[in-house]
Formats: structure tokens, sequence, C-alpha cells
């Protein structure tokens, strides 16, 4: 994948503040947290120079981004400069005057809600008591004004035995046309909170088990960029590689795993450029004060990060002497800075040999 010109799209935290702590955020009490918010005048100035650059949309997160009383007026500026707009959300803050609104723009491409189980105490075992029904309320809100509302559900220790439940619950019952699942990782306020939310080897092979078998029964309407069901896909494709004796796997074999920096960046609430959200760490620059192009095309640690897919992961002694080197990406460099303090070493979160030496086991296959 070739590095564009400019940015296609860029994640705006507006602010850092929210209504509810999540165990395993990623957000808070991770490298890079803030506490000030920039001010409306300095995010509207900065939405005029991604018009200047031909960024196509920005995705509005947090915290939790309907806290900001100003958010009609961002999103506003971001119409004027002829973008369009996606926001992530916990759900809670959702009303029907706000959904009205945002289909009002003609320009949301999406509003993802987090929904963390099929009934209260499963959802809200780590977001809060009460907080699934306000979540459920805000996507029947989205839906009434027939917005492209979106789901993540997060797999951790409390719903990993509700997966059947929840898919019934949001493709059936709500009926959305599909939603997306990942998983609780070492980051953020799951570090302190790991024992209560990560999960097992063996609970790991049960989710991938079970959401195989569930893609299966609607029709691929369950997605998935991380987490049991990505890995069961992506760990699948290597096993069957390794047991047929195949040749490398094109695009495999080095730090490949994270293609972010070829086409994307972030803006941390207090307005410094980061490479992307969960990398707030890395310092680029600040939102006008320093070029956006300039950063995006020269900064050398952006430029050290898209390098990193030159980088053999045989050359890495995590690496050697593994049967699946040749068919591996490396993963996320992310979860690589937390657990190592090095953006550029392979993710042992998603190593799949040491997955299997731990106990776990791959499911039969789609």
């Amino acid at each position: 994948m070739e590095v564009m010109k400019t940015p296609r799209s860029v994640d705006l935290s507006i602010t850092h503040h929210c209504n509810l702590r999540c165990k395993y955020c990623s957000h808070f009490t991770s490298a890079g947290d803030v506490n000030q918010d920039l001010p409306r005048e300095e995010w509207i100035r900065f939405l005029g120079e991604l018009n200047d650059c031909a960024v196509m949309e920005v995705c509005l997160s947090g915290g939790e981004p309907f806290l900001r009383r100003d958010l009609r007026d961002l999103i506003k500026a971001i119409i004027r400069n002829r973008m369009r707009f996606r926001i992530l959300s916990n759900g809670t803050l959702i009303t029907d005057e706000m959904a009205s609104f945002l289909a009002s723009t003609r320009r949301c491409n999406g509003v993802q809600v987090s929904i963390d189980g099929s009934i209260p105490t499963t959802h809200d075992a780590c977001r809060g008591e009460g907080n699934f029904l306000k979540a459920i309320q805000g996507i029947q809100h989205l839906l009434r004004y027939h917005l492209p509302a979106t789901v993540r559900v997060t797999i951790h220790k409390h719903n990993v035995r509700d997966l059947e439940g929840i898919a019934q619950l949001l493709l059936e019952e709500i009926g959305l046309p599909q939603f997306s699942t990942n998983s609780a990782s070492y980051m953020g306020l799951c570090r302190q909170n790991a024992e209560q939310v990560m999960l097992t080897p063996e609970e790991r092979s049960f989710a991938m088990k079970v959401l195989l078998r569930l893609t299966q029964k609607y029709n691929g309407r369950i997605g998935a960029n991380a987490g049991p069901l990505a890995e069961a896909r992506s760990w699948l494709e290597m096993e069957r590689a390794r047991s047929g004796g195949r040749g490398p796997i094109p695009g495999r074999g080095f730090l490949t795993g994270c293609n972010g920096p070829m086409s994307k960046i972030a803006v941390r609430a207090d307005g410094v450029m980061v490479p992307c959200d969960q990398m707030g760490h890395m310092e680029l620059g600040r939102i006008n004060h320093d070029d956006l192009r300039e950063v995006w095309q020269n900064h050398p640690e952006l430029n050290r990060l898209r390098e990193r897919r030159n980088i053999a992961l045989s050359d890495f002694k995590f690496c050697q002497g593994c049967d699946y080197t040749s068919y591996c990406t490396g993963n996320c460099p992310a979860i690589a800075y937390t657990l190592y303090g090095e953006e550029n070493h392979p993710s042992p979160d998603s190593c799949l040999r040491r997955f299997l030496e731990a106990g776990g086991s791959l499911p039969d296959g789609e």
C-alpha cells in the first residue's frame, strides 16, 4: 500500500472527558493522556486546513464526543469544509433531537455505538449500571431517523458466553444490517483490570468457534478488524499455509499488520497530532502551529512507522524458530509499544504460536 499525498481521513478526539469509565478503556491511564480540550475556534480553524488537504472524512471521538456542548458547531464546520463525518460513542447521550440534527446534515457516514451484552447485567458489568438501556435507546433514536447506526462489541470475560444472545439482539431484534467485534487489549484501564476483563486462551478459542458459527448463521453480517473473529480468520489461513507446506504469503513475514499511517492520522483532545488514537505518546506536532501536509509527508517518526513494513519478522529473537513467521504480520504497533516500549516489534497479543503454547486451540474453520 502506497502512502497517500495527504491523509484520506482524520480521527479527532474532540474531548478527553467521558461520562463512563469502562474497565477496558484504552483512552484513560495511557501514555499521552491529556486533560485539556481544545476550544471550538481551534478545531474549526483546523477543519479548514483539512479541507485544503482534500481530507474526505473526519471521525469524531473522545472521551465521549456527545459531551461537547458545541458539537453541532463542529459538525457544521465539517460540512462547510466539504467533508463527511463519523462518530464513535458509548451511545448513552444520544437524544432524539441530536439524532434528528445528524440526519438533517446528510453528511453522516455512521454513528458507532458500543454494546457489550444482550442484557443489562452483561453490558453494565464493564460499563456501569444503567448504561445498557441508555445505549439501546441511543441506537433506536439513530434508527428512527434512518441514520447508519453501527455497533462495536468488545469481547471480554463478562460477555464471552453471551455472544449468541448479542447477535440475536442486534441482528434480529433491533434489526441492524451488521455489527463488528474486537476484544479488550492490554492498554489503558485494561492494564489494571486485566484479570477481570481479558480473555484466557481457552476463552479466546471458545469465542473464535462461536463467532465463526454465528457468521455463517447470519450470512457474514458479523465483522472484525481485531479480536477473536479476526484472529480466527487470519490464524486459520496461517495454519492452512503451514500444514500445506505453502510458501510465504504475499505481504506477510514482515511488520505489515498496521496500514493506518499510510492513509490516516489522529489528533488528541489538546490538539497534538499523533499517528493514531492508540499511540498518544508519539507527538508529531500541534494543529494550527505545525503544517499538516508537512507533518504527514516528512515527520521522521511517522515515516519510521511506515518503514516498519520492511522489517522482517525473522530479524526478531521473539519470532525465531516459529513455523508461522512467513505467514504473520506482527500486528498492532500500539500494543507492542505498551508491552515493550517499542513500536517496531511484533505484538505478543496476536502471536499464534504463543496462543497455542498457552493452551489455546484453533476452530475447525469457516
